[in-house]
């Protein structure tokens, strides 16, 4: 078991894969799409899953595949395999669910537990426009075949944008009723893309919380292990709500995760400037306990909290959440 300097157990990495995606959403890409990494840049198969055997002996247990969209790299079959048997307790990953209806069954088989789907909007036009082109019905058939194939619970991410898609947080709360999906609201966060991002889009943990107790009282949920969601239950229903506010009321407390972007970077923090480079280390030919060193300084580097709410015009360094890792 692995702490950081502020004693927070450090047992969960998320690795992007691909800064590549075949939407290309509002709060997330420049509209005039991205340059990528190219081919030689990004980690290989045999770099990521080194990584994480690496991590692992320390007490890694958690592991989420993102991207980009994770499903457009090559392999990803048997990138999810290996991963899997490093013996992996949870490893499950994030997809904007466009290709994931022809990959489910393949992707339970080869170890994932379970998925995430990033939904905006039940609107086919409204989705049309906020990830500037996608086929709502895509995602439907890709919740449909998540459910059957038991990639479960099934997660739905949504990030309410004020005046954009705030009008359907209730709607999304209300499909807890019927089904067992996981609806987490995630407060808008100020990645630097366009003109997206203000202060006043972003609904607050707060305001949310206050739409959906008129729709239901509201109970606490609690999950085994400590995440950044805020979990609840509509009476009655068989769902569950969660409330991600990294803007309003940060988790920075009990923060378990460290970050790996496609092309090699630790990140201990989301919004800092720190980031311990192994995939440099790794191609010079270095042995792994070079790479356990860097990992445990990662771990020890990771700061106390974000300093989002202190200098939110200071955040020139992060680039779009595509190029980081959703």
């Amino acid at each position: 078991m692995l702490k950081d300097s502020y004693n927070r157990r450090i047992d969960y990495l998320r690795i992007s894969i691909t800064d590549k995606c075949n939407l290309k959403c509002v709060y997330c890409m420049p509209s005039k799409g991205l340059k990528h990494f190219k081919d030689p840049e990004i980690m290989t198969d045999e770099e990521i899953v080194r990584f994480v055997r690496v991590a692992h002996k320390y007490g890694l247990s958690k592991v989420r595949i993102t991207g980009g969209e994770p499903l457009m790299r090559k392999n990803i079959i048997g990138l999810i395999s290996s991963i899997k048997q490093l013996g992996i307790p949870e490893l499950s990953l994030t997809t904007n669910g466009i290709m994931l209806s022809g990959l489910a069954g393949e992707l339970k088989k080869a170890g994932l537990d379970r998925v995430n789907i990033s939904l905006d909007t039940m609107d086919a036009g409204r989705y049309k426009m906020m990830t500037r082109g996608g086929d709502i019905a895509r995602v439907w058939k890709s919740l449909e075949a998540a459910e059957r194939v038991g990639l479960s619970p099934v997660k739905i991410n949504v990030v309410p944008i004020r005046d954009v898609n705030d009008d359907e947080i209730l709607p999304f709360a209300s499909l807890t009723f019927q089904k067992d999906y996981h609806i987490r609201f995630i407060e808008l966060m100020p990645a630097v893309c366009d003109e997206v991002w203000r202060k006043e889009k972003c609904v607050t943990a707060k305001e949310i919380l206050e739409m959906i107790s008129t729709v239901g009282s509201l109970e606490s949920f609690e999950f085994r292990g400590r995440g950044p969601s805020r979990n609840y239950r509509i009476k009655g229903a068989v769902g569950v709500i969660g409330i991600i506010s990294p803007v309003s009321d940060h988790f920075c407390s009990f923060c378990n995760r460290l970050r790996l972007t496609a092309d090699g970077k630790i990140r201990p923090c989301l919004f800092s400037k720190d980031e311990i480079d192994i995939k440099t280390p790794m191609r010079a030919g270095v042995d792994d306990e070079e790479i356990e060193k860097l990992f445990c300084r990662a771990v020890q580097i990771k700061p106390q909290r974000h300093l989002l709410n202190e200098r939110a015009g200071a955040l020139g360094h992060l680039n779009t959440m595509s190029k980081i890792g959703g």
